[in-house]
């Protein structure tokens, strides 16, 4: 994750990071055929990742797999919405416990697009 959040997902590091944990998992060329992404943030090491993974392994990203399931839920409640919100695009706000910059920043990446305003929200602990 750290890697990820400093925008190394090309970089040698990153990769051979990569390479030590993928050649425990598949080391015994074990019966192994599905890595599962259970991070947010390893959706964009998915390229990395596939290179290093043997063909025969599937990659499930969690993140997409839980945005078709709010889709899929949201389909089914569509009857219960106006003409006027299934029409309109929803306006997005974005919060952040820590840096707004480093969130911005790889947000935009996760989004590609800009994200034009971040707001920090102070947690009481």
């Amino acid at each position: 994750m750290p890697l990820v959040e400093e925008g190394w997902t090309e970089h040698s590091v990153t990769r051979q990071v990569a390479e030590i944990y993928l050649n425990e998992v598949f080391a015994d060329d074990s019966a192994t055929d599905v890595l599962v992404l259970g991070c947010t943030h390893y959706p964009l090491l998915s390229p990395l990742l596939r290179s290093l993974t043997p063909p025969r392994v599937a990659i499930v990203d969690s993140a997409e797999s839980t945005a078709q399931a709010v889709v899929k839920h949201f389909k089914t409640k569509a009857g219960h919405t106006t003409s006027k919100s299934r029409n309109s695009l929803p306006q997005l706000s974005f919060f952040a416990t820590d840096s707004v910059e480093k969130f911005q920043r790889l947000g935009e990446r996760f989004l590609g697009q800009h994200i034009e305003e971040v707001k920090l929200v102070r947690l009481k602990v």
